[in-house]
């Protein structure tokens, strides 16, 4: 078979250049440490790798959300602990002011203490975060959620709720709305209210109340006579649509029941007094908390005066634990979410760890492989090389 001379010299070079091509790639992945630095090497892994960064990459996005609704969470708690603190300061005052022996004086310097305790509770409804944000008006972060008006505190936020992914199907709010946590607070004892008409004469003093039985949801009245001022004390309880539900004799002290209800009274009513009875409605923190200043800053200077006082101050403690417990409830919810939120972040950081183990475990390159492979391919060059140093140099010319 007969070689040309050119044929002879391009299949040297392109040997050489084959050689280079490889250990020019080997170099590339000892360099960059990885196996894969393009499509081409390994086009399955290559998708593989995108995925698993894209993964990672989500992962690292969680993990941000996290740590953003941890913070927003924290500084939440803080703040409805210090409006826990405050309520528990202002019962301790309604507790202390609800006393026989206190004078009007005594019970209106109480008063204005609950008073600028009012302020602050407005105060921390409106408090802002570090971004300068209502934490307490829902969506509507830009303005005061709540403001005086006419003397009573009016909500102007939303009832919506932000929240943040923190993983695959896991959202989590990060804050809470006013409407939740000041405005939706039930009154009584959460069940059904209980409170003396404003017009009562007597001094008959609503004491504790509850539910004894299956209650019948309905507005009951419980309206007092007296025949003759010899005659014992009855009542009559009628409901929303005037019907009688039950009747009965009063004494000193004695428990009324009806509809599944049931309330102790104290002191003696006067004929046409009256007590109702209906199922727990919703009152705002900030009313609870200002009738009650009312209630104290108001005289009572005869027994009827000062039965409607008691009567107030026993509605407005009633509803005050209503608003502790509310508040309590909102605390514990935050610190569950603070709890998940860190369950969550360790199973994304046990999840991040699998995936980049499996992504080194693709492209990641194995160094004593691929520096015998180099040695190997540096070999065959210089080989090739050699070879077609010493081929070149055949000549015919060399012999004449």
């Amino acid at each position: 078979m007969r070689v040309s001379t050119l044929n002879f010299y391009s299949q040297g070079v392109i040997a050489m250049q084959e050689q280079q091509a490889k250990l020019q790639e080997t170099e590339l992945q000892i360099a960059s440490g990885l196996r894969i630095n393009k499509p081409s090497d390994d086009p399955s892994a290559a998708v593989k790798v995108l995925d698993l960064k894209a993964g990672l990459d989500t992962l690292d996005q969680y993990s941000r959300n996290s740590a953003l609704a941890q913070s927003s969470l924290a500084f939440e708690e803080s703040v409805v602990a210090n409006v826990n603190n405050t309520l528990q300061r202002i019962r301790e005052l309604a507790v202390q002011g609800n006393n026989s022996t206190y004078q009007d004086r005594d019970k209106q310097s109480i008063a204005q203490e609950i008073y600028q305790r009012l302020d602050e509770l407005v105060a921390l409804a409106n408090t802002k975060d570090a971004q300068g944000d209502y934490i307490f008006g829902g969506y509507k972060v830009d303005s005061p959620p709540f403001v005086e008006l006419n003397g009573s505190v009016v909500y102007r936020g939303d009832q919506g709720q932000r929240m943040l992914q923190v993983g695959d199907g896991s959202m989590v709010a990060t804050r809470d709305s006013g409407m939740d946590v000041f405005q939706r607070v039930r009154s009584g004892d959460g069940n059904i209210s209980v409170q003396a008409a404003e017009t009562n004469v007597g001094t008959a003093i609503v004491g504790a109340f509850g539910l004894v039985a299956t209650f019948q949801p309905d507005d009951y009245t419980v309206t007092f006579d007296q025949a003759s001022p010899a005659a014992p004390i009855t009542y009559e309880v009628t409901d929303s649509s005037a019907g009688v539900v039950a009747t009965g004799t009063y004494s000193e002290g004695s428990s009324i029941s009806f509809g599944g209800a049931q309330f102790d009274l104290s002191g003696t009513p006067a004929p046409g007094d009256q007590i109702m009875l209906s199922p727990s409605s919703y009152q705002d923190i900030f009313t609870t908390v200002k009738n009650i200043a009312d209630a104290l800053n108001a005289p009572a200077p005869d027994n009827s005066s000062r039965a409607q006082f008691h009567n107030l101050m026993g509605q407005g403690l009633a509803n005050l634990d209503q608003a502790l417990d509310n508040v309590t409830a909102i605390r514990a919810d935050v610190g569950a979410r603070l709890n998940n939120l860190e369950t969550l972040e360790e199973i994304n950081q046990d999840f991040k760890l699998q995936m980049e183990t499996v992504l080194s475990d693709t492209q990641d390159l194995d160094y004593a492989e691929a520096i015998s492979r180099f040695n190997l391919q540096l070999t065959a060059l210089q080989a090739a090389q050699q070879a077609y140093v010493k081929a070149s140099g055949l000549s015919l010319f060399q012999f004449l």
